[in-house]
């Protein structure tokens, strides 16, 4: 997602999802925690009982219906087949087709998996992530 700002993961999250796609040969999505009210602003996975595979993924659940506290953070790694699905599904809110929709196809076929991120997430999107992305990173620097 564009107003993301993602540090502190080393070597990066790009390179974390290549390295668990490469192991499985499954779709990736890069995923942290969100406790309380404010998850109803992501996709939340709907977590399998095999291991970090994902058995669907939710758009913008109510709190209370959220299936569990992992969201996807809008960094994918995809198979090709995803182009098919969304050739193939409906169009979603917005009238739009909506990549969680693919995304939650593929899951429900045990083809997704989930990597945590290792680093730091803020939201640009609001005057406020973009001061605390702006401080964390004026934080790291030794002024002279």
């Amino acid at each position: 997602m564009a107003d993301d700002f993602i540090t502190d993961n080393y070597p990066g999250v790009t390179k974390d999802l290549i390295f668990s796609f490469n192991k499985s040969g499954k779709s990736q999505l890069s995923v942290m925690e969100v406790n309380g009210p404010e998850i109803s602003k992501y996709g939340v996975v709907v977590p399998s009982k095999f291991g970090s595979e994902v058995s669907g993924l939710v758009e913008k659940p109510q709190f209370k219906d959220a299936p569990s506290n992992q969201v996807s953070i809008g960094r994918y790694v995809l198979t090709k087949d995803i182009f098919k699905i969304l050739r193939e599904i409906p169009t979603g809110a917005g009238g739009e087709l909506q990549l969680a929709d693919a995304i939650n196809v593929l899951a429900k076929k045990r083809l997704v998996e989930i990597v945590k991120l290792r680093g730091k997430r803020f939201d640009c999107g609001s005057v406020d992530g973009y001061i605390s992305a702006t401080n964390h990173e004026y934080s790291k620097r030794t002024v002279l």
